[in-house]
Order: structure tokens, then sequence, then C-alpha cells
């Protein structure tokens, strides 16, 4: 029998050699790191059953480029627009989507991930989500959070707040796109009532059950949330006995794809406009502006120049090029439609196939069309005809080789001019459409 003596000295032994071959790891301190820019895109396909039948593949995308406005040790405040949109297909045919909200939006973000609402527009929609624990965390250790899911089964405008507890857990770390990012997974269910500290917006929504299965990716240099994968399986009741459910994966990426804005293709996007010739394109008549108008060098306008001076805009250009938060956008000035109505007339044809060309040097790329026009009569009325000839104008693109799926499209009526309604040249300018390249 071996004396307890030597039995002691090698367990000693043995625990020392461990300890060096297998070192304990350090603490990690999880806190929110955000750069100059607070970016969101938020992409959901999920199967949907309407009472228990089911109705085809929903997909939901939100997205925003949100500014920095200011960071201190409470936090990093932001401000911008939340674009949001949903659509249902039952056969899978790929389509330009409408936008169904643009909400301006601002908060602040503080350390351990909460956030503070300035102006509130109902994004994002997932909030306190991930929280990091007070205390450093070694892997394999756990924590519990609280947050607000804002829900809207039906996409019918009626909001509800959910609250939810969220355990996580710190899984180790591991390299994602050529970074170190440390994997949390995170646990939660869906119900009114369990955890409910106010009841919700919608009184007609009484039950809503499921659970959800995160993975979240947080960088390891600076704990900023890279990507968030979350699989759920939920269903909601309502007092007229119906029922929604939905099953599959939502994906909120906080930074997207190389903005189209520093990429080579860009220069090259900007340069193009230099040269495109004004044939087939007829001046308009009266004081109207000409058709179309570019910065003369190959440099970007930047939207803080809007409305611009009559030295940026030389005749004979089919567009402006500008940069702003979302990306950089080409406006159509004074694009002309039949009056009261979305028909392009016969002479905007060689601007049309001048944008298509422009875009198509973002391979690949995701765009945004937002209708705008003068403010001369029902603000319903103008909204409405905006965004028919955004959809027009997406028509006319992709009939020019683009994909629908490429595209979104908005419109704002006249709710925000460039220029002076009140002189024909002023609402020359405002009837325009903006096309933003997000990506």
């Amino acid at each position: 029998m071996m004396p307890f003596s030597r039995t002691i000295l090698i367990v000693f032994l043995c625990s020392s050699l461990c300890a060096g071959l297998f070192p304990q790891a350090a603490p990690v301190t999880l806190r929110y790191g955000f750069g100059s820019r607070y970016r969101y895109v938020e992409r959901s396909n999920w199967s949907r059953y309407d009472n228990g039948k089911y109705t085809g593949l929903t997909h939901r995308e939100t997205r925003a480029s949100m500014a920095c406005d200011g960071v201190s040790e409470a936090g990093s405040d932001f401000s911008g627009t939340f674009f949001a949109l949903e659509e249902t297909l039952r056969d899978m045919s790929a389509s330009a989507r409408g936008v169904d909200a643009a909400e301006e939006t601002s908060f602040q973000v503080l350390p351990d991930g909460r956030i503070v609402f300035k102006k509130d527009g109902g994004y994002p929609r997932l909030r306190e989500f991930p929280v990091f624990p007070e205390k450093p965390v070694y892997p394999g250790d756990s924590w519990v959070g609280e947050g607000t899911r804002l829900i809207d089964p039906k996409n019918d405008g009626n909001l509800s707040a959910l609250p939810i507890v969220v355990e996580y857990s710190l899984s180790g770390k591991e390299t994602y796109r050529n970074r170190e990012v440390w994997r949390i997974k995170a646990k939660y269910a869906t119900r009114i009532g369990a955890y409910a500290r106010q009841k919700p917006f919608d009184a007609n929504l009484t039950t809503a059950s499921g659970t959800h299965d995160a993975d979240i990716l947080v960088d390891a240099e600076t704990c900023a949330v890279v990507l968030i994968l979350d699989r759920m399986n939920e269903t909601f009741g309502y007092k007229d006995g119906s029922s929604v459910r939905f099953q599959g994966s939502t994906a909120i990426f906080t930074e997207e794809p190389v903005p189209f804005r520093d990429t080579e293709s860009a220069k090259e996007l900007i340069a193009k406009t230099q040269d495109v010739p004004p044939s087939g394109v007829p001046l308009p008549s009266g004081n109207s502006r000409p058709l179309s108008y570019a910065t003369p060098e190959p440099v970007i306008q930047s939207e803080e120049n809007s409305p611009l001076d009559d030295t940026a805009y030389p005749e004979g250009k089919p567009f402006i090029v500008e940069d702003t938060p979302l990306g950089i956008r080409l406006s159509a000035r004074d694009i002309r439609f039949l009056a009261d109505s979305a028909e392009i007339v016969p002479g905007e044809s060689s601007r049309l196939d001048s944008i298509a060309t422009a875009l198509k040097s973002a391979l690949n790329g995701r765009f945004l069309v937002e209708g705008h026009t003068a403010r001369v009569g029902r603000e319903s009325g103008e909204k409405e005809l905006s965004i028919e000839r955004a959809k027009k104008i997406v028509d006319e693109l992709c009939a020019r080789g683009l994909k629908p799926e490429q595209f979104m499209y908005i419109g704002y009526g006249g709710t925000k001019p460039v220029a002076d309604n009140a002189t024909e040249q002023g609402r020359a300018q405002n009837r325009r459409v903006e096309i933003t390249i997000l990506e």
C-alpha cells in the first residue's frame, strides 16, 4: 500500500502538471462596444400556419444604419431610420417588396446592452438582448437577463410588449470570418402572463406560447454583437378563436457587408456618371430644371448639401450621386410621369437605361427605391401616388435586367421636399425618385 504522504505528493505533482498543461481560462468581461455607426439587418424566414393550416413562408426584413451621436461612460447614442417589410409567399415567387414602415428612432445603448429610447419608433423589436452580466465570467458560466419583445403576429399594426426572461451561457471562443468571437447560447420562452410586468397592447391577443434557442456571436476584443441566430417555434391565440403559428429562424446582423460606398465599384459608378450621354432625353420646357443632374467631378455629394445650389446641376446627366447614412444614392430629379399617374413618359427611357447600368455595378446589390412628389394636393393621395411611381421604377429597372428580389420600395408623397414647392422649378426637383445602394 502506498504511504499516505506519497499519495499527497503524487496528487500535488499531478495537479501542478495539469495546471501547467491546461491553465485556467482568463475571466471574460462583456461590455458593449460600438464604432461610429450602428448597422442593423434582421432577416426572418418562418413557416406560417393560420388556424393550424400552412399559409406559406413569411419573410420579414428590418434594416437600419444609425449615426452615432456621441459616446460616453453612460453609453452610446444613436439616431436614424428603421425600414421594415413583410411578405408571405405560397408559391415562392421572387418579387420586389414594398416597405411597410419607415420609422425614425433614437436611443442610447448602455454598456450592459439595455436600451434607453429618446424617440421610440417601434424598432428594434427585440430589446435588451443580449444583456451582459455585471461580473466577469468564464466559459461555461451562465447568467439570467430580462428583455422585451415587441410583437405583431398578424402584421396589422397592433403591437404587444412581451417581457422575456433569458438564460445565457458563455460557450467559448472561436473564429468567425477571420475574427475571434465569443459564442453565447441563449434560451427564452414565449409566454403571455408568465413573466408579464404589463399587459399586451393588443387586447385581442390572449395567449402566446413557444420556445426560442439562440446563438450569439460577439467580437472578442470589442464585445460588439456580430450575429444573432434565433430559432423559434411559437403560437399566438386571439379572442375570436383564431391562431397564428410561426416556425423558423431569425438572423440579426449588426454589421453589414462592406458598404458599397467603400468599394472600387462605387468610384467607377461615380466616374461613369460623368460620361453618360443625354441622347434621346429631351429637356423639360418652361422654368423646369434639366431632366438630370450629376456632380461635375467624380466625387460623391454629401447629403448635407441638399438642396444644392445651381452649380451642382450641370445639364445632360441622368442623376445626382449622393452619400447618405444608408449608402450611395442615385437621385433622379424631375422625373416625368403622366399627370396623376405612375406611367412614365417615353422620353425617360434613356435615363432609366443609365440608372440600370449604374446599379449593375453593385453586383448582387440590395436597393431601396423611394418615390417623392411635389406637395400640391391631398397628402394621402400624394403618398399613394409616390408608392405607385416607386414600384413603377422598380418594374422598369427589372425589365432592364435587374432582379426583383434586389429591390425594396417606399413612397413619401410630398413630405420630404428638397426645394421650395412655391415655384415650378422647386416642384420639379421635388418630383423625384431616389435609389440607395444598401450593400
